[in-house]
């Protein structure tokens, strides 16, 4: 999979909001809340292709998580991008 390129992405306080960006405007219909982890991984994969395997290998590299909890929270994390449509 991959995460769209068309994504704007905006801190508010201590969150971070992603949005597609549409031609000449920004859809807020697909947009999504993100902590600093999911940036983390969202800016880890900009521009390449990547899988489940690898977010929770970097998650188990950057945090004291075991790989099995980090596989769910990467699934997670995927159903909720691919519902805002950020992933192809």
């Amino acid at each position: 999979m991959r995460v769209k390129d068309n994504l704007s992405l905006r801190k508010i306080a201590d969150e971070y909001i992603m949005i597609a960006d549409v031609g000449d405007h920004l859809d807020y219909t697909k947009a999504i809340g993100l902590n600093e982890t999911a940036v983390y991984l969202i800016e880890s994969v900009q521009g390449k292709e990547f899988d489940a395997e690898l977010w929770a290998k970097l998650l188990t590299e950057r945090y004291e998580v075991s790989h099995e909890e980090a596989l769910a929270d990467v699934a997670k994390l995927i159903d909720k991008l691919r519902e805002v449509g950020i992933l192809e």
